[in-house]
């Protein structure tokens, strides 16, 4: 008998505590309705090369909630104070707790968002600034009042909002900066694969004019310029004589949209062209929701050219495909954030090809972007970005250069594009001045000496002047070889796993007298521009005219330019500069 009116007891406990559940539920939503909606972002309006069709299925989304950081002000002073050669503070990079700590957010803001989703995800995790949940589509729309579309691009298939925005109550809107996957679609691939000829970069440009070159798609350079670029190849041409020799070095490159590591097809590009030299630290760690799989071309010429180039240096592949395991969809670049922001001893250098229009992302996206940028240069690790392959980017119908980002962003490095022997600027790198934020200190030198030049400057109305200036380096970016994908590989998706691997030994000179990594390069590379091989030939392809006809973009010039940056590495004077450092 008193068992069983034990269990009564507990069965009426359990319903009483399932009742008071639902009616906070239920008030708190009465709340919620009653304190209206905020627009967070509005939807970006065009879908570019994504095709929308109607929604035929009721995905699980992990969305990303970016909780306002607190002390922003601080992180970037602290940025800066860790990465200026000239700063007391240079090298005394922060801890992953200890960065965490500094902008840590509100506990009412992040109590604010975990509430809101309390009803479905009531198993959202917070990992900093960082709220994660996995919710249906159709629960979704319900959270932001919106409707997500479902759109294709190939065999990708994405589901964003694509009309009106998103809202969320006013209580959480002012506790968040944006949430993730809603409105910004993920950028198509970006390198240039060999047989597509319109995109191939031009390699010279005497004795063509700009007609010919359109009816062409391609300048054709003598042969004598042309160079296979292989580990041998690129080692020789940028000084660098040397492999890595700390256990504690690491680099890694990163994939998204399902490009894929192939470990054979590694093997086999390692056996061809790295005969007689070191190339990698064995087979890379593989890190994130997507790795293996189909050898994808991107993929494959970031681990192995970072590898070609750096010999004697753990290398790690971090691959997201825009799908969890458990096939929740997420925004993949997000998930990489989230998953560096809670990694305790990430790889020191990150090379990454990922990059679109500034304008793609709202410029409250874009803003917590750099804040996280910031963070992780706060943390000691270099963060590299393809520069893009749009040359001067000019916007459709408008006589003006669209700045790229991440590549545009001031927290990170932008590497450009090179070609040929010897090196001139390749018309497909990407170049210019970031429309959401102003000029770091680090290039105000450098940009008023490049206004100063008599030669060239696009129209002021093409560009803000004010901006942040990029590229800031470069390095090769056509003729690589890539197994299995032959010797024509084209993009600044070449030129930044170079540069991360030159990056990847000055950091090992470092770890070899126990001192800190080189962390966020730009106070750096700027402070050290004579460190590089000065770019002056050559220019990145501008707007077409109503005729069809190309002009120019940016001259390559002495000192920075708008298409090499400061020009390309030189190890050996690069080494030289390292070892001087504090």
């Amino acid at each position: 008998g008193l068992g069983g009116g034990g269990r009564q007891g507990n069965d009426w406990l359990l319903l009483h505590r399932m009742m008071r559940f639902f009616l906070v539920l239920l008030s708190f939503a009465g709340a919620l309705e009653e304190e209206g909606r905020v627009v967070i972002e509005e939807a970006v309006g065009r879908t570019r090369r994504w095709v929308q069709k109607a929604r035929t299925s009721d995905p699980v989304l992990e969305l990303y909630f970016m909780v306002k950081h607190t002390n922003v002000d601080v992180l970037y002073e602290t940025a800066k104070a860790v990465s200026d050669p000239r700063s007391p503070a240079y090298g005394s990079h922060l801890s992953l707790p200890e960065v965490e700590g500094l902008v840590a957010p509100r506990d009412e803001d992040v109590g604010a968002v975990l509430q809101f989703l309390e009803a479905f995800a009531p198993r959202a995790s917070h990992g900093g600034s960082i709220v994660s949940a996995k919710v249906r589509a159709s629960d979704a729309e319900r959270l932001f009042d919106a409707t997500y579309h479902e759109l294709h691009l190939g065999d990708h298939v994405v589901h964003r909002i694509v009309e009106g925005g998103y809202s969320l109550p006013a209580s959480v809107a002012q506790a968040v900066d944006f949430v993730a996957p809603t409105v910004h679609l993920p950028p198509a691939k970006r390198v240039v694969k060999g047989g597509e000829k319109e995109k191939i970069p031009p390699l010279a440009s005497e004795g063509k004019d700009d007609a010919d070159e359109e009816e062409e798609g391609e300048e054709e350079a003598p042969e004598a310029l042309r160079v296979k670029n292989t580990p041998t190849s690129l080692r020789e041409l940028y000084n660098v004589s040397v492999a890595g020799l700390s256990a504690s070095n690491s680099m890694a490159v990163t994939a998204f949209l399902e490009q894929f590591y192939d470990e054979s097809a590694l093997e086999e590009y390692w056996d061809t062209y790295c005969d007689g030299i070191v190339c990698g630290d064995g087979l890379p760690k593989l890190v994130g929701d997507a790795t293996t799989g189909n050898a994808g071309v991107e993929s494959m010429l970031d681990i192995e050219t970072v590898t070609g180039v750096a010999g004697g240096v753990e290398a790690e592949f971090w691959g997201f495909s825009g799908r969890s395991p458990d096939n929740a969809e997420n925004e993949p670049f997000m998930k990489w954030l989230y998953l560096l922001g809670n990694t305790t001893n990430p790889p020191l250098v990150f090379s990454t090809s990922y990059g679109e229009d500034e304008s793609s992302w709202s410029p409250a996206a874009a803003n917590r972007l750099n804040e996280e940028f910031a963070k992780v240069a706060t943390r000691g690790i270099t963060l590299l970005y393809a520069s893009g392959d749009e040359g001067a980017n000019c916007e459709e119908g408008h006589d003006v250069f669209a700045p790229e980002t991440p590549a545009s962003s001031p927290w990170v490095t932008a590497v450009g594009g090179t070609t040929g022997r010897p090196e001139t600027a390749v018309g497909l790198s990407t170049g210019g001045f970031s429309n959401y934020w102003g000029m770091p200190d680090y290039q105000v030198d450098a940009i008023r000496a490049y206004f100063a030049q008599p030669s060239y400057v696009p129209p002021l109305f093409a560009f803000n002047p004010a901006g942040r200036a990029f590229p800031d380096v470069s390095a090769q970016a056509t003729d690589f070889c890539v197994t299995p994908f032959g010797c024509t590989v084209a993009g600044t998706s070449c030129a930044s796993p170079t540069v991360a691997g030159i990056v990847a030994l000055l950091n090992d000179l470092r770890l070899q007298q126990g001192k800190s990594p080189l962390g966020f390069l730009n106070y750096f590379v700027y402070q050290n521009a004579a460190s590089f091989n000065d770019i002056t030939q050559g220019k990145s392809y501008g707007c077409q005219d109503s005729t069809g006809k190309t002009a120019d973009g940016w001259p390559a010039t002495k000192g920075w330019d708008g298409v090499t940056g400061l020009g390309t590495p030189n190890y050996a004077l690069l080494k030289d500069a390292v070892l001087q450092l504090p």
